[in-house]
């Protein structure tokens, strides 16, 4: 037993007491603070923050990302084809100075 606490009376039967204890969680819910204060000023402007500071969103990201796979298959594609096209760049250089030596 607490040593405040009366003998054979229970919080039940004190409803004061548990509305006591809710003060806490109701005081928070109403007073401003800053991380609410922030959080519903970067909510309203998000869009202007981002073109401002010149932040990157997940769009940019993914057509980034789509962007680079582009590029990864285009250089691919020209890897498997080098030595054609260094014979190719041979022969025309061949013929290249074939025609400047006319």
């Amino acid at each position: 037993m607490a040593e405040y606490e009366t003998p054979g009376r229970t919080i039940e039967k004190y409803p004061v007491l548990e509305s006591i204890k809710e003060i806490p969680a109701v005081i928070d819910e109403h007073l401003p603070t800053m991380d609410r204060g922030l959080d519903e000023y970067f909510d309203r402007n998000f869009p202007a923050i981002i073109s401002e500071w010149g932040l990157v969103t997940s769009i940019h990201l993914k057509n980034l990302e789509r962007r680079l796979d582009r590029v990864h298959g285009q250089i691919d594609l020209l890897e498997k084809n080098r030595n054609a096209l260094e014979k190719r760049a041979a022969a025309l250089k061949k013929e290249l100075r074939g025609l400047e030596g006319q």
